[in-house]
């Protein structure tokens, strides 16, 4: 399975009341994470797969781990298709 990361550029994130604030300079954007999706942004700062993130979902917030896993895929789609993590490699 392949890992992610963060696209370059987008160091800029803030976390405030167990939430994140996600900006994208190049398209102007702003994108608020809850706190489990800023425990992944945060881990995404280097390669990680979704098997980890879900992991650590689960290590966290002790859930279900294929709840997990969805969340997890539905969340890196998500920040896919907004351009804030890429395929690491």
């Amino acid at each position: 399975m392949g890992a992610y990361t963060w696209h370059e550029g987008l160091e800029e994130a803030v976390e405030l009341d167990d939430e994140w604030l996600v900006f994208h300079p190049g398209r102007f954007t702003v994108t608020k994470l809850n706190e489990s999706g800023g425990v992944c942004w945060d881990l995404l700062r280097q390669p990680q797969t979704p098997d980890h993130l879900a992991e650590e979902l689960v290590r966290l917030y002790a859930i279900d781990e294929r709840d997990a896993q969805a969340d997890v895929s539905l969340f890196l789609s998500h920040m896919l298709e907004l351009g804030l993590i890429r395929h690491a490699g």
